[in-house]
């Protein structure tokens, strides 16, 4: 049952950075004035995130190691040095965050720094925008088949094996798997 419950953490926690990654979609008009008020609030909001990832990465990756010293029990320290790895990955992705541009930032440098018009700049915008949403849009297909295909090997591994303990975890891994591929698809 704890490693069930480590393993539920351990992939919410995962799939949650890869949901964030490339998932940098502004759903709003091909309107150049527009686009840059989303973008730089968008700056705001990743910096502000960065940060939240950093400081609890570092909080877990400081009482992971804290609590691995401190203990005595082979499964107790198990977890608290995946809880430290766990942090040190939060604050690697929480500095990348904070600190680089995503694909919407470099574009709109990009087109905000040339000597284009307004009009022309909403074309530009238009034709990106068009683009950005197809590959999204794939991007999303890609997941729910990952976690589709995920779900399956895991839930034939459940049904070929013998120990009951494993068994559950392969079920619990084929079902949660499963409900992403669902999620996603929405």
């Amino acid at each position: 049952m704890r490693i069930g419950i480590y393993l539920l953490v351990l992939m919410l926690a995962s799939t949650s950075l890869w949901a964030s990654e490339g998932d940098s979609s502004y759903a709003g008009p091909a309107q150049w004035t527009e686009f840059r008020e989303y973008i730089l609030h968008q700056q705001k909001e990743n910096e502000r995130v960065g940060l939240g990832y950093m400081i609890s990465g570092a909080v877990a990756a400081v009482g992971g190691g804290f609590g691995y010293y401190q203990s005595e029990e082979v499964f107790s320290r198990t977890i608290f040095a995946i809880t430290s790895n766990v942090g040190l990955i939060a604050i690697g992705w929480g500095a990348t965050q904070y600190w680089t541009s995503n694909e919407l930032d470099t574009f709109f440098y990009a087109i905000e720094g040339s000597s284009l018009s307004v009009t022309e700049k909403n074309e530009v915008l238009q034709r990106y925008l068009f683009k950005e949403r197809k590959e999204n849009e794939r991007r999303r297909w890609i997941r729910v088949a990952t976690h589709a295909l995920i779900a399956v090997a895991n839930l034939y591994s459940a049904s070929q094996e013998q120990n009951a303990e494993v068994r559950s975890v392969f079920y619990f891994l084929g079902g949660a798997n499963t409900l992403l591929a669902i999620s996603y698809s929405f």
